[in-house]
């Protein structure tokens, strides 16, 4: 346990590099009860820093997504939630909606969720096509691959009047990380996937780390 924990605080120290919390201070606190012979609360101390240091990474990424795409802007800076998973494991999710400024039933909203439990189940589906359901289908996102499941929904404006939209979830899995994308009013599929490739998933690939 106690070699373990060691790996895990010089680990996270050198992640500290990407930038500055309070994880100095968790890790501090580690090394203290590390010191004490006091292990669980050590790996509490860790569960810590490795949360804070997931914000400063889920933010890095937040901010290095587009302001624009296509003509939707982005609204505000996202939101950001991080959750530890595992022992010395952690999570973070990122969620930033992009609206059309004069279309408000035309909307995208990107999901980033690290740790997915869908990932392996998704692998196993492009692997497979064929075990694929009803209105799922395999396309590419650049050189990646993804599943699109479209389906038609009512939207109803502000005066309750409602009309028939294209509704789809396009799902892109990189190595760790889940890319979920709900497109709302986009008129193709061409359309839908011209937006993920304005994403720049290379980009968020770089600023995840993976």
């Amino acid at each position: 346990m106690k070699s373990i924990l060691l790996f895990f605080i010089f680990f996270i120290s050198g992640a500290l590099a990407f930038g500055q919390s309070q994880a100095d201070a968790f890790i501090k606190e580690a090394q203290q009860f590390l010191a004490q012979k006091k292990y669980k609360e050590a790996q509490l101390s860790l569960h810590d820093a490795i949360n804070d240091i997931n914000a400063i990474l889920a933010e890095q990424v937040a901010a290095g997504m587009p302001a624009e795409i296509n003509g939707l802007k982005a609204e505000g800076d996202g939101e950001i939630n991080t959750a530890s998973m595992g022992m010395v494991g952690g999570g973070l999710s990122i969620n930033k909606k992009y609206v059309h400024p004069s279309k408000k039933e035309n909307e995208a909203d990107v999901n980033i969720i690290s740790n997915s439990p869908m990932l392996a189940t998704i692998n196993m589906f492009m692997s497979n096509p064929a075990m694929l359901g009803e209105g799922y289908k395999s396309v590419r996102v650049g050189t990646r691959r993804a599943i699109l499941k479209t389906e038609t929904e009512d939207y109803y404006d502000d005066n309750g009047a409602s009309k028939k939209i294209r509704a789809s979830e396009l799902q892109i899995p990189l190595s760790q990380t889940l890319i979920s994308i709900n497109f709302k009013a986009f008129a193709t599929e061409a359309e839908e996937l011209a937006f993920a490739t304005k994403l720049d998933i290379d980009k968020l690939i770089g600023l995840l780390g993976e």
